[in-house]
């Protein structure tokens, strides 16, 4: 009896050994009823990650999956893609050009639904991937993007516009099934080598465009730049034009001031002049007036000196006649005044005794 107890708890520990379950930490284990015999057939348990769980063996199946982020990657170069093959996706816009594009696809399984996607899609993480993930993926990517231009998928507004309309179209499409979204990205696209030539050939022809206008807009700013050059040059010129005519224009009038003053003092005393001849006229047309030249004569005379040189023979002078007769050529009236006074006749001269 003592041997067979032995027995029986050794069966059992290698037993309890034998079912346990571990889970790492981005994953979920699942338990599956194979016979029914303590609980119904089919039923399922998910079991959380990172623990160690005891499953009967034999009446119960398990399988692990990984909850983590996976990238689902359908690139051309084989490298880089998650096939040996070239694998991007290939789409025809409206137009009807033929475009390639690499794309990844960051997918993770819901944890509440593994249980489903074991026993419907497939066991494993690259099962689920080729089974449903991939083949939706690459259907919904062409659907969506069909509905664009080629010159549209240039504009970066729109193509973001259509990767996230896809986006929104696969979590539609494939989280029934368990499978998370998390993001979609349009990395390299590549066009048909004919279209792809026409298209570098615009963009040449783009770029040398450009390239012209970018010389024609430095051109043009030398040339203005030469322009203010040459009108500075010139607003110098007229600017030294201005100042010499204003220097010109201030002398001029200054000599003609000077020349008007000089003028207008010439004038003054030539009238006063004439008013005093005036004045003369009328006074010695008036009674009086050969008292008044014999005065002013008197007056020429007291301001010069008169010499008499006595000679051997010297002849006799009469004063009194010259006195007489210089008085009676000053006393003759101005043409249109009163009628001239008669001439005095020249006193008779003796002659000369040498």
């Amino acid at each position: 009896m003592r041997r067979l107890a032995a027995a029986a708890l050794a069966a059992l520990a290698s037993a309890s050994l034998v079912g346990c379950r571990p889970t790492n930490s981005t994953e979920v284990g699942v338990r599956t009823s194979l016979f029914g015999i303590l609980e119904k057939r089919g039923v399922q348990e998910v079991y959380a990650p990172g623990g160690v769980y005891m499953v009967l063996p034999v009446v119960n199946s398990w399988t692990t999956l990984s909850v983590a982020q996976q990238n689902l990657l359908m690139n051309a170069n084989p490298a880089e893609g998650d096939r040996p093959i070239p694998d991007d996706i290939t789409f025809k816009t409206k137009d009807g050009n033929n475009v390639h594009i690499d794309v990844n696809v960051m997918w993770r399984i819901d944890s509440k639904k593994a249980g489903f996607l074991i026993t419907s899609v497939g066991q494993t993480v690259e099962e689920i991937r080729e089974r449903i993930v991939r083949p939706v993926s690459r259907s919904v990517i062409r659907d969506i993007f069909n509905e664009i231009t080629s010159e549209e998928y240039y504009q970066v507004a729109i193509k973001n516009a259509m990767a996230e309309k896809t986006r929104t179209a696969l979590v539609a499409s494939l989280s029934p099934y368990g499978i998370l979204i998390d993001s979609l990205q349009v990395q390299q696209h590549r066009f048909d080598p004919a279209y792809q030539a026409a298209i570098n050939a615009q963009k040449q022809a783009e770029a040398d465009q450009q390239k012209l206008v970018e010389q024609q807009k430095s051109m043009e700013v030398q040339k203005r730049s030469e322009l203010e050059g040459r009108r500075a040059g010139w607003n110098k010129l007229l600017e030294d034009a201005r100042g010499e005519a204003g220097r010109l224009r201030n002398e001029a009038d200054g000599y003609f001031q000077t020349k008007t003053n000089q003028a207008r003092a010439v004038v003054a005393v030539a009238q006063a002049e004439a008013e005093g001849i005036r004045k003369e006229a009328e006074a010695l047309g008036k009674m009086g007036g050969d008292a008044y030249v014999k005065m002013q004569v008197a007056r020429q005379f007291a301001q010069k000196k008169i010499l008499i040189v006595p000679g051997s023979n010297v002849s006799t002078m009469n004063v009194n006649e010259m006195v007489d007769f210089l008085v009676g050529r000053a006393a003759r009236p101005v043409p249109g005044n009163a009628a001239p006074a008669p001439e005095l006749a020249p006193a008779p001269q003796e002659p000369e005794k040498r």
